[in-house]
């Protein structure tokens, strides 16, 4: 996951790697910030949480069988 530092705006690997800045900063903002690689990246859902992985889900599968 590649992520924007002034907009916050996250990218995965193969959208970001045909770009050499943040797309969003650059059409609105008319500035080019560095995409910068973030490792471990969870998307977050509607509560601000981490949703599971798909290991977690898979160790809750496991779990319930």
């Amino acid at each position: 996951m590649f992520r924007c530092d002034n907009c916050g705006s996250g990218y995965s690997t193969q959208a970001a790697s045909s770009w050499t800045s943040c797309p969003r900063c650059l059409a609105k903002d008319k500035i080019q910030v560095p995409l910068t690689f973030e490792l471990g990246w969870q998307r977050q859902d509607e509560h601000g949480e981490a949703a599971p992985t798909t290991q977690d889900s898979a160790d809750a599968q496991v779990a319930l069988r």
